[in-house]
């Protein structure tokens, strides 16, 4: 009797530690022989990958800048679309409620705390494998949570929510631009439009306000410094 094809997985992350940790966590899941981990440590690398092969399963982080294609919700979104058949778990930070329903409601199958141990990573391969979801704990508890200005929040795009979180970590609209593939006019008008509909004035608001909307609190007293940029 024939033996079933090894499962493929792509690693995705800019860090080379995470690539080597998140290996190595999987290596005590599979039987030698089962599985093949492939890592990639940028946005371009990941989708090469998918356009040339057929893949189970990608573990990957949201935020991975400086690849020739967007990163963020922009990534998986393109994933889902193009190559709705591979089952996507992401790694992330960014434990914000809204965040995390979008990425949900884009149909990924997994949501993987990076401040939890990657030895714990196993435990949500083997659960998106077995056709189930996996969200960690802390952000189920994020999920269940009603946070203040939340009826504000759910009323941004996806776009503008990309927007925010790029301003929030410290970039400015030319480099959030360049990263998106969008032009600065419409960055500005995305920014402008997002702040509006939160009730914000400037980015020493947004950087104010960080904590609440999940992105960026590790630069905000330095947006906050600076002067309101269009």
């Amino acid at each position: 009797m024939l033996s079933p094809p090894p499962l493929k997985i792509i690693i995705a992350d800019v860090h080379p530690v995470v690539l080597l940790g998140a290996s190595t966590a999987l290596e005590s899941l599979f039987k030698p022989g089962d599985c093949i981990i492939i890592e990639a440590s940028c946005t371009g690398s990941l989708l090469n990958l998918l356009k040339n092969d057929t893949y189970d399963l990608i573990i990957t982080d949201l935020s991975m800048p400086g690849g020739s294609f967007p990163d963020g919700l922009t990534l998986i979104s393109h994933i889902r679309k193009h190559f709705e058949k591979t089952k996507i778990i992401i790694m992330t930070m960014i434990n914000n409620q809204i965040m995390l329903r979008k990425l949900l409601n884009l149909g990924i199958s997994g949501a993987f705390d990076k401040h939890r141990p990657l030895n714990e990573l196993d435990n949500a391969v083997a659960c998106v494998l077995k056709g189930k979801r996996y969200v960690s704990s802390s952000f189920c508890a994020s999920l269940a949570t009603t946070k203040i200005g939340e009826v504000a929040h759910k009323s941004l795009s996806a776009k503008e929510l990309e927007v925010v979180r790029l301003y929030g970590q410290g970039l400015g609209g030319r480099e959030i631009a360049k990263r998106l593939n969008r032009s600065e006019k419409t960055i500005s008008r995305q920014k402008r439009t997002a702040m509006h509909k939160l009730g914000l004035r400037s980015l020493s608001e947004l950087a104010a306000n960080a904590h609440l909307i999940g992105v960026g609190y590790t630069v905000a007293h330095e947006l906050a410094s600076n002067a309101y940029a269009p």
